[in-house]
Parts: structure tokens; C-alpha cells; sequence
């Protein structure tokens, strides 16, 4: 072969070679770009699964909320429920009272020792209200009241069922010694306010319920 040829020959190779060098150099750089458009692709996918996420958690929270309503919904319908009394000095007084007759009736102390160990109390009526339900627009309670020892008579209204307006209702009842009256039910902060007020009282009667108490303990709390 003549030597132009072969120059020519070696020239074609390199632009052949040159043609396919750049060829592929461009498809690596397409190549690159789509990893990289993907790679970024790949990142805003992880944002976008990361804001889902987070949505996602938002979306989860909101049933907690609700779950956290709902608790503090029943909390709220629970706080009135239970045994309440006038204050906890009072309720630790009566138990005191009741243990001292306990142990005159099991002839534990003699009659003069429960004299002298009462006069140290302080020997009044004692009431206790008892809240069995309550639902937000209506209550239902018992009340009971206890006079002094030594007798201790009791007289009680039970099952009461009130339907409440703004945290206030009214009703009429008759206790277990037949005495008849009107009363009222107020709801307040960590409080119930009760008051009873006679309208008939049966002859012969010794004891029956009346009166306006406001009770701050509730026991257990």
C-alpha cells in the first residue's frame, strides 16, 4: 500500500475513532445527568416521603387528640363522681367519732371514757353526698345526714336524678322520715353546693334533711 494511502487509512481510523470517543463520552455525560436528575428526583421523593411523613404523623396525631379529648371528656364526667363531704377535716372527724362508738359498743372503753374522749371531737350533723353519675346536663346523687352522737340518727334522699342548666338544678324530694322539700344543685370548680329547703314535715318526726352545704373534699382525690 502507498504511503499516502496508508496516512489516509490512519487518518479515516482517527476520525472514526474520534467520532465514536466523543459519542461515547456524551452518552456518560447524558448518563451522569439522568443519575444526577434522578439522584435529585430520589431527594425530593425523600422530601416528599418525609413531608407525607410528617403529614402522615399529623394525620396520626389528630386521632391522639381526639383520644386526648375523649380522656379529657371523661375525666371532666368523672370529676363530679364519688363521695363528697364538707371539707376533709370534717370527714376525718366523723370517722373519728365512729370509731369511738364502735369501741363503746364492743365495750372497749366505758361510757365515761366516750364522754370525755367526744367532748374532744367536734360532735355535729355530718353530710355526705354521693355522686353515682354524672353526664355533663344531668347528676344523679344521694345525700345523708348524720346528727350527733350518741344517737347518730340518719336521714337520707336517694336516687336523686337532676337535669342541669349551666351546672344548676332544682328538684323536690322526700327523705326516709317523710320530710318533703324543694332543693338545689350547683356545680363548681372542684365543688357541689347543696340546698334543702323543708316544705312538709310528717308529725312526729325526729330528724330529716335540711339545709345549704357546700362540699370542697371528695374522697379519693
Amino acid at each position: 500500500m502507498k504511503t499516502s494511502n496508508i496516512v489516509i487509512f490512519l487518518i479515516v481510523v482517527i476520525i472514526i475513532a474520534g467520532i465514536f470517543g466523543f459519542a461515547i463520552w456524551d452518552m456518560k455525560d447524558e448518563t451522569e445527568a439522568i443519575d444526577e436528575n434522578n439522584a435529585i428526583n430520589d431527594t425530593n421523593s425523600d422530601v416528599l416521603i418525609l413531608n407525607e411523613t410528617q403529614n402522615g404523623n399529623l394525620i396520626i396525631t389528630e386521632p391522639s387528640n381526639t383520644l386526648n379529648q375523649d380522656n379529657n371528656s371523661m375525666q371532666n364526667l368523672n370529676m363530679y363522681k364519688g363521695e363528697w363531704y364538707i371539707s376533709q377535716e370534717e370527714y376525718i372527724n366523723e370517722e373519728r367519732i365512729d370509731e369511738l362508738m364502735d369501741r363503746r359498743e364492743d365495750h372497749l372503753i366505758t361510757d365515761e371514757e366516750f364522754e370525755n374522749q367526744l367532748q374532744t371531737l367536734k360532735n355535729d350533723e355530718f353530710a355526705e353526698l354521693d355522686v353515682d353519675e354524672y353526664f355533663g346536663n344531668s347528676i344523679k346523687f344521694d345525700f345523708e345526714l348524720t346528727g350527733p352522737a350518741p344517737t347518730q340518727r340518719v336521714a337520707r334522699i336517694e336516687d336523686m336524678v337532676v337535669e342541669l342548666n349551666n351546672n344548676v338544678g332544682t328538684f323536690t324530694y322526700i327523705d326516709n322520715w317523710g320530710t318533703s322539700g324543694n332543693g338545689t344543685i350547683t356545680l363548681k370548680d372542684n365543688q357541689i353546693e347543696l340546698k334543702l329547703e323543708t316544705t312538709k314535715v310528717n308529725q312526729g318526726t325526729l330528724w330529716g334533711v335540711e339545709g345549704s352545704y357546700t362540699f370542697s373534699f371528695k374522697l379519693g382525690d
